[in-house]
């Protein structure tokens, strides 16, 4: 049995004062995430653009000795982890500098303080800066998993300006570990899980296989990561990286590397469109099972208009429904080509 990808059509009839009070039928289409089921909306897309924010201002306001996270407070602003997890209580890889987060969202809850330059716009990243950080987490959730064998859940999760949810300028990452899964985790893990069982099938592999075939949300191969647009989204872009690695302990520099390459590349293709903000989730099984893989999901965060209205509203919070403005074949076509090069 293959992956079905199932959509709904709906319509609805109005007159349009947009087009002399024209009879028109406007669709909304309803489609099913192929592992959850879980529903998002593809909804009628104005055209308005995407418009930038540029926080060269606010930084110069916060940066220095306002940010603990610049060179000069990030030793002495930031805690430290006990000494049996690591000596000096901070673990560093280049700029990459790790450390407990002060306000912790989960049992085990580091962060990542990327580099030294306070703000960096989306072209100014490089490979290394991001490479650097995520072997630093990886580093930190093998010494976590080593002293505490209860963690099941590990992630390493990144929120990108203010739209994003990030309140601190300066570019960093969190990683989180526990024996609690967060739901995502959890309805993922069980239906993988659950797919394996009556398919005999790894899921992830399945996907990519079959969205290869069909050639119209597969957008590239970066290395040891396989890329492809969401059937369903959970923003206005979904973009979903399987890697060949099925558990913490597999993943090595060349996935670190690859994983860079390939953000970089939609960096390229964010600045495109008009995109500065986003929020990254890579989602990394402890342990290695026939049912999971190491996967990551990358969206867009932006305001809309001159209100700098959120792109977050009711469904997405209280319907856990996502909304979706772009057509995810579209945009799959779009992003190819900067995996081509």
């Amino acid at each position: 049995m293959t992956i079905q990808f199932t959509a709904h059509k709906e319509f609805f009839t109005f007159h349009d004062p947009m087009q002399d009070q024209k009879l028109i039928d406007r669709q909304t289409e309803i489609r099913q995430d192929p592992l959850t089921g879980e529903t998002s909306r593809i909804i009628f897309d104005p055209g308005a653009p995407f418009i930038p924010t540029d926080y060269t201002e606010l930084a110069k306001e916060t940066a220095g000795s306002k940010c603990p996270f610049c060179p000069e407070n990030v030793q002495s602003f930031t805690p430290t982890f006990p000494e049996t997890l690591v000596t000096g209580g901070r673990f560093t890889q280049g700029e990459a500098v790790v450390f407990p987060n002060l306000f912790p969202y989960s049992k085990h809850n580091a962060v990542v303080r990327m580099c030294d330059q306070h703000y960096i716009k989306l072209n100014e990243f490089t490979g290394s800066m991001i490479a650097n950080s995520f072997s630093a987490a990886h580093d930190y959730l093998k010494k976590v998993i080593a002293q505490d064998s209860k963690t099941t859940y590990t992630s390493i999760n990144w929120n990108y300006l203010p739209p994003s949810g990030g309140s601190i300028l300066h570019p960093h990452i969190h990683v989180l570990a526990s024996e609690q899964p967060t739901n995502y985790q959890a309805t993922t893990s069980k239906a993988a899980r659950q797919f394996h069982d009556t398919q005999d099938q790894n899921f992830y592999a399945a996907l990519v296989e079959q969205e290869r075939k069909i050639g119209e949300r597969f957008i590239g191969t970066a290395g040891t990561i396989d890329w492809l647009h969401a059937f369903a989204p959970k923003s206005h872009t979904d973009f979903i990286g399987v890697f060949n690695a099925t558990s913490l302990e597999e993943l090595n520099a060349n996935n670190w590397q690859h994983l860079a390459d390939s953000i970089t590349r939609f960096f390229r293709y964010f600045e495109t469109i008009g995109i500065t903000s986003f929020n990254l989730a890579l989602f990394i099984p402890v342990s290695q099972n026939g049912a999971e893989r190491v996967h990551i999901r990358l969206v867009p965060r932006l305001t809309i208009g001159g209100l700098q209205t959120s792109d977050m509203n009711v469904f997405n919070f209280l319907h856990n429904e996502p909304l979706c403005l772009k057509v995810p074949e579209q945009i799959a076509k779009e992003v190819a080509p900067f995996f081509a090069v």
